[in-house]
């Protein structure tokens, strides 16, 4: 519970004190780079302290360039 106070806190830091900033200099790009960035670390961050099981990343990378190194492999010897 208390992670995600810790969360909606850095949350409301983050909209409280850059959006602001950022707005009046009209910095949209680095503003919507910023929300996007912000708003995706706050999805994981939430589900990560509501214990919801999160699939491990590696394994992605792993399914996506697994069959690369073999190939090269098979390839050198």
């Amino acid at each position: 519970m208390w992670l995600l106070a810790g969360v909606v806190l850095t949350l409301g830091w983050v909209i409280g004190k850059e959006i602001p900033r950022m707005w009046m200099e009209e910095s949209y790009k680095e503003l919507s780079i910023l929300s996007v960035i912000t708003l995706l670390v706050t999805l994981v961050s939430t589900a990560q302290s509501l214990y919801v099981h999160m699939p491990n990343p590696l394994n992605w990378i792993e399914a996506v360039l697994g069959p690369y190194p073999r190939m090269v492999y098979a390839l050198l010897q």
